[in-house]
């Protein structure tokens, strides 16, 4: 059976395809991609701790401070917040409609 896992590297190509910028260089496609990522973690992040009760803000926090692999925070928020795919999927959805100028 083929992957058909769809990444936030996906996710940011997608966008800028979306978007669809006419003079974009490798380059600056490059950085264009890198910028997306970066926005949209921060985007997540950010929602994500809004979501968390203190108590569960304190503990990623201090997991945090330990240099988690990403699997180990993934499955903190898991954990964490109920119906995490949903939360995940509406979070970037809202990130592409205001990267996008839709909201």
């Amino acid at each position: 059976m083929p992957d058909t896992t769809y990444t936030l590297d996906d996710f940011a190509e997608t966008l800028i395809k979306d978007k669809q910028y006419k003079t974009l260089t490798e380059e600056m496609h490059d950085e264009l991609k890198k910028d997306i990522l970066s926005r949209a973690h921060d985007f997540l992040l950010a929602k994500t701790i809004a979501k968390l009760s203190d108590e569960q803000a304190k503990a990623l926090d201090a997991l945090l401070d330990t240099k988690p692999t990403d699997e180990v925070i993934q499955d903190f928020i898991a954990k964490a917040i109920p119906e995490t795919p949903d939360f995940v999927g509406d979070t970037l959805f809202a990130f592409r409609q205001i990267y996008l100028g839709l909201a």
